[in-house]
């Protein structure tokens, strides 16, 4: 009987860069936000890039130790969450290291504090 291979994360994520490919490496990555179609990469040292994908299904190959859902438009890496502040809703507005800011929805905030915030 064959073994089905392991699916491995992905380590780099292939972005164009004017006549450029760029192989940018994941733990660069503080946040992933779709708009549309695309999404846009923002990275620890502050550069930005759109690529045309799925955000669930470009998190279905991330690491899910290191990537954590926002909302339904989010992904944060967690090991650029600099602290989450609680709004008077009961939802959470994440700040990143490098000052980036978003908010995280009400079900998520569920999760993120179960998942994170617990010793």
């Amino acid at each position: 009987m064959r073994k089905k291979p392991e699916k491995t994360s992905l380590e780099r994520i292939p972005v164009r860069q004017n006549n450029k490919i760029i192989l940018l490496p994941v733990a660069q990555i503080v946040s992933i936000v779709a708009e549309g179609r695309m999404l846009h990469l923002s990275t620890g040292t502050g550069e930005s890039y759109e690529i045309d994908y799925r955000l669930k299904d470009l998190e279905a190959r991330l690491d899910p130790a290191k990537f954590v859902r926002l909302s339904r438009h989010a992904l944060a890496n967690v090991e650029f969450i600099r602290h989450a502040e609680v709004r008077s809703n009961g939802t959470y507005l994440v700040v990143f290291k490098n000052d980036r800011q978003l908010l995280v929805s009400r079900v998520q905030s569920r999760i993120l504090r179960a998942r994170l915030f617990k010793l």
